[in-house]
């Protein structure tokens, strides 16, 4: 596990390089507001209004319950790992599913769902990518959940089992989103 997390960092820090040299018209469309933005070639320093979206993010991220904040963490991780090794990213969907079914004794429902939608969507705003990882805040989550699996002596192919089903309403809810 601790290796996964040093490919997140990783993929973290070639995600947040990436489209560095866009022109502005791209750039404006691609970046969320609250977003550290080039002006003529130098950083502007971070705006009250990008403090107060990561105030916000953490606010709304203590309100999730457990099974909630491993659900947006294992969208968080994949993400990150679908940037730097999308193969591995696909063999590890349903497994971390799979944990999380184990662990909380919850799939995936409208709640669940809800902040697994929000990890996955973070690496739209920077400045949470680098709370999340600044605070070790997914990195804590997801060791523990993997700690779990390890102790319960959960088989990876059995977590891998649990883990489709839960996958399968993930695609079924993505596809009624965009109805």
């Amino acid at each position: 596990m601790k290796k996964f997390i040093a490919l997140l960092s990783c993929a973290l820090l070639v995600l947040s390089a990436c489209g560095k040299d866009e022109d502005d018209s791209k750039a404006q469309n691609n970046v969320a507001p609250a977003q550290v933005q080039k002006v003529q070639g130098k950083k502007v320093k971070k705006s009250k209004l990008s403090d107060k979206n990561v105030a916000d993010f953490l606010e709304n991220f203590e309100k999730y319950d457990d099974a909630q904040k491993y659900y947006f963490c294992a969208a968080f991780a994949m993400g990150a790992m679908s940037v730097a090794k999308p193969v591995t990213a696909s063999a590890m969907v349903n497994y971390f599913m799979g944990v999380g079914v184990a662990k909380y004794n919850v799939g995936i429902n409208e709640e669940t769902y809800k902040a697994f939608n929000a990890g996955k969507n973070t690496f739209r705003h920077e400045e949470q990518v680098n709370v999340i990882l600044k605070r070790k805040i997914c990195e804590n989550i997801m060791n523990d959940a993997a700690d779990f699996a390890r102790e319960r002596d959960y088989r990876i192919s059995d977590l891998d089992k649990r883990g489709q089903k839960e996958v399968e309403k993930v695609v079924r809810m993505i596809k009624q989103k965009k109805k």
